[in-house]
């Protein structure tokens, strides 16, 4: 067997929107639109079976666009299942990418990051069958512009690539990129210096006290009974959190408000200016044992010395009032929680899981694992299950096994050779339910001798398609989850009655089979990438729940700052940004099932990337801790009209944002 496979120019076919040019014998130039195009490997040149005797995928990609260029990289099967890596390359910088075929299980959704490499992210089925790949794609994604990007050196490999690269620094001293230049940019350590002193000062001279905020940022225009604790109160017409001395929430919260959002620097050394030393008084910029530096951090230092963190604190709760929001969002800084006055939320950390996990971070959940863990998840609440200005914890965040749509737990249970307790459960399940083996095989059209039969993979493959065994899998599917959410939701209840269980933020709801168990919520949660929440959806869930909704993450980046990624959804100028954010707050306050909003997040993110290598221009300040202003104008105009709109007394912002294509993964 050859080391690696290289694949020539003529092996690939373009697409109606790609132009494909040889550059060499093993190098190419892909041209296309700004729909996205792509070239495809032509069927003949490899045997399907060739992928599993090579461990990795190879090259070197080079372009010169003016954001990060993110190209899909995708494996189909003989059953048309695919799996998709989405890879986001920096501009005018040549980088090496290694795409892992182990990988082709489906079992990560998040992926290491390379040097050099921003994020990389898999998409598409529950895995393929890796010796049976019969197509491989290599696309762009949609853009405001063409795309013209060199590929060379792609082949089949047996190691990863050397990652070697030229030093060549991408920021300046502050973090920001050194090649443009946009509105806001600050221009040198002297401006920050003034800049967030003046600031500084007006927050000194602040006065919040009275107006029409409860203590614990309630609306004084409606109130209910009070109880000492945030709880949620359904008032005939729409839902509400109420505080703690009674008066009506609409939560408009901010997550991850912190003094950074570190930049990954290891592998990304070549792009990084001289940094200062990891022990003097720039310490504190430096974390993951000098993995991580935050710019962040530093110009905090420059500007305000020792005292720093105390200044950006003070600074920053008086910005969060200042324009109008409301709550603490999910992980934010435990520090300045402690110091703020604000109401917060908070996430609980290492939700139960087992050692043996179905499907990639799906527990064993009828294992006596799953429910010691769960039991030890739980007891983190009781320090804070007397904190009156905590609205809630959050159990986690964006499960990843609900990634994939349609997920049959079930069949992946057992096509796999462990012995899970669900398993057992299952085969239980299975006798409850059809009595006698010969019952069970006349409804499956099967021949097995007994219900242990399952525990053997290999009569798994015999199973023919029947429509009664996919509806009793569908049907346990939705009794593994219902345990998933039960048992942790439970214990939580029984260590800390006072507060609100706000769910799990899921990243969407695919399908009903989500819901299951969500009755334990007080609050179900989810995250809303869109530009305004779905009315019917949250109708649909809140009235199947009888429970209020809230998002807790959305998000728009612009095109027109100094970060090359502009998340999930974005707009071209700070000052559409802006109306986007007024128009997603003003139509969800209108909705009567939605309680709360969390934008995502308070920071920008760095322009080479947190650790996962994500670097979008989301913040509501950048990396010089300066805001973002028509955006923050926007923010504090819809804070002061939410309330108004949701007792029907205004009509919502009603000016629909122009969507330009995202630079996302």
């Amino acid at each position: 067997m050859r080391l690696s496979i290289s694949f020539p120019v003529d092996w690939f076919e373009a697409d109606n929107h790609t132009q494909l040019d040889a550059l060499s014998s093993n190098g190419f130039r892909m041209i296309t639109t700004p729909d996205g195009g792509g070239v495809e490997l032509q069927a003949g040149h490899l045997d399907s079976s060739i992928w599993s005797d090579y461990s990795y995928v190879n090259a070197e990609v080079y372009h010169e666009s003016h954001d990060v260029l993110v190209l899909l990289f995708s494996f189909y099967d003989q059953d048309n299942r695919y799996i998709t890596y989405h890879l986001g390359i920096l501009p005018g910088v040549r980088t090496k990418i290694c795409l892992p075929l182990t990988h082709l299980n489906g079992e990560k959704l998040f992926l290491p990051r390379y040097p050099g490499v921003m994020q990389t992210v898999l998409r598409g089925d529950a895995g393929i069958a890796r010796n049976q790949i019969t197509r491989f794609t290599v696309e762009t994604i949609p853009s405001t512009t063409s795309r013209n990007v060199e590929i060379s050196g792609l082949a089949l490999d047996q190691s990863e690539p050397i990652f070697e690269y030229e030093y060549h620094p991408f920021i300046d001293e502050m973090g920001q990129l050194k090649s443009r230049e946009w509105p806001g940019k600050t221009v040198d350590l002297e401006a920050l210096r003034d800049q967030l002193h003046a600031e500084r000062q007006l927050a000194t001279e602040a006065d919040f006290s009275g107006g029409d905020l409860s203590r614990y940022g309630g609306w004084k225009g409606l109130r209910f009974e009070a109880t000492g604790y945030f709880r949620t109160e359904f008032d005939d017409s729409r839902w509400w959190f109420v505080d703690p001395d009674g008066y009506a929430l609409f939560s408009t919260g901010m997550d991850c408000v912190g003094p950074a959002c570190p930049m990954r620097i290891k592998g990304m050394e070549h792009l990084v200016p001289p940094l200062p030393d990891q022990e003097g008084s720039y310490k504190e910029a430096w974390s993951q044992e000098g993995r991580e530096f935050s710019f962040e951090i530093a110009n905090l230092i420059t500007a305000f010395g020792e005292r720093w963190r105390s200044d950006w604190e003070a600074l920053t709760d008086y910005r969060l009032r200042q324009w109008g929001f409301n709550t603490i969002g999910n992980w934010s800084n435990d520090r300045f929680i402690s110091g703020s006055e604000l109401p917060y939320v908070y996430p609980l950390e290492d939700f139960p899981t087992t050692e043996q996990t179905i499907f990639r971070d799906f527990p064993d959940v009828f294992s006596q694992e799953y429910e010691r863990n769960a039991e030890r998840f739980a007891k983190q609440l009781l320090p804070l299950r007397d904190d009156q200005r905590m609205v809630g914890y959050f159990m986690r965040n964006e499960p990843h096994w609900a990634f994939v749509d349609d997920l049959d737990l079930t069949e992946l249970m057992l096509n796999s050779p462990v012995c899970y307790a669900s398993k057992r459960e299952f085969i239980k399940w299975l006798g409850e339910k059809y009595g006698t083996v010969e019952q069970w095989n006349i409804a499956w059209e099967s021949t097995y001798e007994d219900f242990e039969s399952l525990y053997d993979v290999s009569n798994i493959m015999k199973i023919t398609t029947n429509s009664v065994r996919e509806a009793d899998y569908s049907q346990f599917n939705r009794v593994m989850i219902r345990r998933y959410v039960e048992v942790p939701a439970r214990l939580c209840k029984q260590v800390d009655p006072n507060h609100l269980n706000l769910g799990m933020r899921y990243a969407w709801v695919g399908s009903d089979d989500v819901l299951e168990g969500c009755e334990w919520f007080d609050v179900f949660s989810l995250n809303c990438y869109q530009f305004s929440p779905d009315k019917e959806q949250i109708a649909h869930i809140s009235s199947r729940l009888n429970k209020p909704v809230m998002i807790g993450e959305y998000h728009f980046g612009a095109a027109d700052g100094g970060i090359l990624a502009y998340g999930i959804r974005a707009v071209a100028t700070q000052e559409e940004r802006g109306g986007a954010y007024r128009y997603f707050v003003e139509q969800a306050a209108a909705i009567p099932q939605l309680i709360g909003v969390h934008y995502f997040q308070w920071n920008d993110q760095p322009v080479l990337g947190r650790y996962d290598g994500e670097n979008y221009q989301i913040g509501v300040v950048d990396v010089c801790n300066q805001p973002y202003i028509p955006f923050v104008q926007a923010a504090k105009r819809a804070h002061e009209q939410m309330y108004q709109v949701r007792m029907g007394r205004a009509a919502p912002y009603e000016f629909v944002p122009v969507e330009i294509p995202k630079t996302g993964f």
